[in-house]
């Protein structure tokens, strides 16, 4: 079977590499002899990184479709998804409403498979809550054109009725063994319309007070996204009393050398959704510093309600409490954090019937 998989890869994030790898895991548990094809931002990366055929994904801009038209990359793509089986868009906030561009980019793409008359696959995906207008009409058609939808939403609303449950990916794949605890304390920051430099200074503002209050403890700042969290980190550092207790790590795609730090961290204070994932699924007691419903509404699915505070209300005193109680009580978080995630895997069966069936096999 030949199945083209489209999504936020190869742009250097590490969230959408860890949904790929989950991906790619999942269809070859279903059909060993799948014959995969990634629409990638970077194909050389992506085909390196994970041995797999990767093509350009379908250009949005001027510039890049004149490049598309000129290397022919456009041609290549369209023929692969000409003859494939399948076409699954998959993995993440592909349609978040605060990105109209974002959401034009992956109209485009689920556009083709349809216009080629291809099965389409929604796979992965939040749940689209887009405003009324010509984009929601759009998304709302792309959707209602879709052959299967599986959402990392909890709660499906009526009219997303054919429409089921799937964990995110990255719970595929859980960390080998075990890594000794380190007096440390992850961090993991991103850029977002709704984050303000308010913000990041008053969690500059908590980091300082981690540290006087804890002399032991040492920050480690860990970029998921290759140069928007690395410029953030750099903005943090001037705002930090005690640089030399601060690890900057660069970024980097290896899921296990992630694994290891969040393996070691006391714990995780993270606004990166899978920066909070990666801490469910090493069972690291973390804080997440909900930006955005998608945050709020997967950690409140996996009945891990009580480890958000929200960006919007940076309660110092509420991060405070929070804080002191998981490195009080760290064992017996991580393993109710465990058993959120050992419920997630089991969710996955369900899903991937109803993938498996939708693909035919």
């Amino acid at each position: 079977m030949k199945i083209v998989v489209a999504g936020n890869y190869g742009a250097g994030n590490l969230g959408d590499e860890l949904i790929l790898e989950g991906m790619i895991k999942t269809l070859k548990e279903i059909d060993p002899d799948v014959d995969l094809t990634i629409l990638s931002a970077d194909p050389d990366y992506t085909a390196a990184k994970l041995t797999e055929r990767a093509l350009y994904k379908f250009p949005m801009g001027i510039r890049s479709l004149l490049k598309g038209i000129f290397l022919g990359n456009i041609k290549q793509t369209l023929k692969v998804v000409k003859e494939c089986d399948a076409f699954i868009l998959g993995g993440g906030g592909l349609f978040d409403p605060s990105s109209k561009m974002g959401i034009m980019i992956w109209t485009t793409q689920a556009m083709m498979a349809i216009l080629k008359k291809k099965p389409l696959i929604m796979y992965g995906q939040n749940l689209p809550k887009v405003k009324k207008g010509i984009l929601g009409k759009i998304v709302k058609y792309i959707f209602d054109k879709a052959t299967f939808i599986a959402l990392r939403d909890d709660e499906i609303p009526e009219n997303f009725k054919k429409a089921i449950k799937v964990p995110d990916l990255i719970f595929k794949s859980q960390p080998a063994g075990h890594e000794p605890k380190k007096e440390n304390i992850v961090i993991a920051l991103r850029e977002a319309p709704s984050i303000t430099k308010n913000h990041l200074h008053q969690i500059a503002k908590f980091i300082n007070f981690i540290q006087d209050e804890n002399r032991e403890l040492k920050i480690e700042f860990v970029p998921f996204e290759k140069e928007s969290d690395e410029k953030l980190i750099e903005f943090m550092l001037p705002l930090l009393a005690e640089k030399d207790r601060i690890i900057v790590h660069k970024y980097t795609d290896k899921r296990e050398k992630i694994e290891k730090i969040f393996l070691s961290a006391k714990a995780v204070i993270g606004m990166r959704l899978h920066s909070v994932l990666m801490a469910v699924n090493t069972g690291t007691p973390f804080i997440a510093l909900s930006y955005n419903p998608k945050v709020s509404n997967i950690l409140s699915s996996m009945k891990l309600k009580g480890f958000i505070v929200e960006m919007k209300e940076m309660d110092f005193e509420k991060m405070r409490k929070l804080l002191e109680e998981i490195l009080s009580n760290s064992e017996e978080v991580q393993k109710r954090i465990l058993t959120a995630r050992d419920t997630e895997i089991e969710e996955f069966k369900s899903a991937e019937e109803g993938l498996k069936s939708a693909l035919g096999l």
